[in-house]
C-alpha cells in the first residue's frame, strides 16, 4: 500500500514579503512614538494605526507591549526584523575572524559604538518604564545579562590572539567592556558632556585598548 503523498505547504514571496513589511512599519513607528512620548503613553492601538495595520496583528507579531518595545531595541541596533544573534552578525564575524588583536579591537569597539549609540534611547525608555512594571525591568536584566555572556565571548576572541594586560583575567576584562560600553556611561559622556560619536567612539577604543592589552 502506497504511502500518501503530503502536500507542503505553499509560500508565497509576495505575502511574506508583506508580512516583513508590515513587522518593520510596526518596529518603524514604534521606536518613534515610544522615543516621542515615553513607554506608558504609546498605546498599540496608536503604533498599529501609524503602521498601517490591525491592533490584533501588533498583538499576535509580538504578544503585548512589553514584547513589542523589547522587539523595538532589537530592531534599533540592526535595522531589520529577524536579524540573526549578536554573535553570529557580518560585523562580530569580523572582529571573531581578525587575527591581529589591536585591530580585532579597533573592530569591535566601531561596531559597538554604534550599537550603544542606537540601542542606548530605547534602553532609557525600558529603563523608565521598568520602574513601574517589574516584568519589563526583569527583562531588562535579562537582556544586559546577555550582553556579558557575549562580551565574555568577545574576550576570549581577544585572548585567543594573545595575552590580556598582566594581572587582567578574562572575567574582569568582560566585565571592564560591558562598564566602558554600556548606557549609563554613553548617556554620561553624550547627553551630560555632549560628546559627539565620533569622540565617544574614540574614547571607547583607546580606553578599552588602554585596559585590556599589554
Amino acid at each position: 500500500m502506497s504511502e500518501p503523498v503530503k502536500s507542503r505547504p505553499y509560500r508565497s514571496p509576495l505575502r511574506a514579503e508583506r508580512a516583513r513589511a508590515n513587522r518593520e512599519a510596526i518596529l518603524r513607528e514604534a521606536h518613534r512614538m515610544f522615543l516621542a512620548d515615553g513607554y506608558a503613553r504609546t498605546p498599540v492601538a496608536s503604533v498599529a494605526a501609524a503602521a498601517g495595520v490591525s491592533e490584533d496583528l501588533v498583538y499576535k507579531l509580538f504578544g503585548n507591549k512589553r514584547g513589542l518595545v523589547v522587539e523595538v531595541l532589537n530592531f534599533a541596533v540592526t535595522g531589520r526584523y529577524g536579524a540573526p544573534v549578536v554573535l553570529d552578525q557580518d560585523k562580530p564575524r569580523q572582529v571573531r575572524e581578525e587575527t591581529d588583536q589591536r585591530r580585532q579591537l579597533a573592530l569591535f569597539a566601531e561596531d559597538i559604538a554604534g550599537r550603544t549609540s542606537r540601542a542606548r534611547p530605547v534602553d532609557d525608555v525600558i529603563r523608565s518604564a521598568g520602574e513601574v512594571d517589574p516584568v519589563l525591568a526583569a527583562k531588562r536584566a535579562e537582556m544586559h545579562e546577555e550582553r556579558l555572556r557575549n562580551l565574555r565571548t568577545f574576550v576570549g576572541w581577544l585572548r585567543a590572539n594573545g595575552p590580556l594586560r598582566p594581572g587582567l583575567g578574562e572575567e574582569e576584562a568582560a566585565v571592564t567592556v560591558w562598564t566602558v560600553t554600556g548606557p549609563d556611561v554613553h548617556r554620561l559622556l553624550v547627553d551630560e558632556l555632549g560628546w559627539d560619536h565620533a569622540r565617544y567612539h574614540a574614547w571607547v577604543h583607546s580606553t578599552l585598548e588602554a585596559a585590556l592589552l599589554p
